[in-house]
């Protein structure tokens, strides 16, 4: 019950804090459809890894996240109302199991963006203003990152309440196969930000062309 209180209260400030008439207007209008539809399919087209349990909580599986991407594209508050509506399209419409769509919401989406968000803000501010850092950056290391810390906390905390989804993988084997995990998040969030940042930069409202491709800028080098 905790974990639906927990994931309606985020989502409800993520709604504040990205109000309606945001979501009205370009690229949003269009863009929200498609990407719940696109998100909720891939987070049902599944991999499975030959040692890991695939009945419990959330399992260790290949499937793409889309998290970190949607926070690099519209930023964290959007992104995190877009996740809340996959999970419904794609958990809780399917399985009709609220607890489940929560704790894939948490875990799944809010975790993986709300990492991601520190990253980009880390680079935005530290790094060079270049778009190949921009896509490096915003698209690969956000993901990576993002799924790698997500898998880590999954992990200790259903070990340290004890169920059964993890029971048959140990620790080496479960960190060796979320590095690669965590790799292939990144590959396909940059591939992905850099194709849109190149043929359809009006997708991603939070890129600034002045600022990344303005070479006046003081900050950049």
């Amino acid at each position: 019950m905790w974990w639906i209180v927990v994931a309606v209260a985020v989502a409800l400030v993520a709604l504040y804090k990205s109000p309606i008439r945001l979501f009205l207007q370009s690229p949003l209008s269009y863009l929200v459809a498609p990407a719940v539809l696109l998100i909720a399919l891939a987070w049902n087209l599944r991999a499975h890894l030959p040692s890991a349990a695939t009945e419990g909580w959330i399992d260790l599986s290949f499937h793409f996240f889309g998290s970190s991407l949607l926070v690099a594209m519209f930023g964290l508050w959007p992104a995190l109302v877009i996740l809340f509506l996959v999970s419904l399209a794609g958990i809780y419409a399917l399985t009709g199991n609220a607890v489940e769509a929560a704790t894939h919401y948490l875990f799944v989406g809010i975790l993986p963006a709300i990492v991601a968000s520190l990253v980009i803000d880390m680079i935005r501010r530290f790094m060079p203003k270049h778009l190949f850092i921009l896509i490096l950056g915003n698209g690969y290391m956000a993901a990576f990152s993002g799924t790698f810390v997500c898998g880590m906390l999954i992990y200790a905390l259903q070990q340290f309440l004890g169920l059964q989804s993890l029971s048959t993988v140990d620790p080496v084997g479960w960190i060796m196969a979320l590095i690669i995990l965590s790799f292939s998040e990144g590959s396909m969030s940059g591939m992905l930000l850099a194709i849109f940042l190149i043929y359809r930069p009006a997708w991603v409202p939070t890129y600034d062309e002045s600022f990344y491709l303005d070479q006046k800028n003081p900050r950049s080098s």
